[in-house]
């Protein structure tokens, strides 16, 4: 586990995860009005679950964008659309 070591728990160490840094730049204007709502905002927090949320839909996409770019064939093997609705009437 990484991080270090913040104190003990029944006598073992305990640890925080150490996290990644992303940085990126903002305008002055932006900068300014973030750091007056900096009391108001948990940044952190808000900043990180809009990457995570961006990511999930970007690896959807992904996963879509594949899934369409196969041929019918490779999705649905020949006959298996038949097989299933024979399967479901019979029961």
């Amino acid at each position: 586990m990484d991080g270090k070591p913040i104190g003990l728990y029944f006598g073992l160490p305990i640890r925080i995860p150490v996290g990644e840094v992303i940085s990126f730049k903002v305008s002055k204007e932006v900068k300014e009005k973030y750091e007056k709502l900096k009391d108001f905002i948990d940044w952190p927090a808000e900043l990180r679950a809009f990457v995570e949320e961006r990511i999930r839909k970007a690896e959807r996409s992904l996963v879509i964008r594949r899934i369409l770019e196969k041929k019918p064939r490779e999705i649905l093997p020949r006959g298996s659309v038949v097989a299933a609705i024979r399967e479901d009437r019979e029961g």
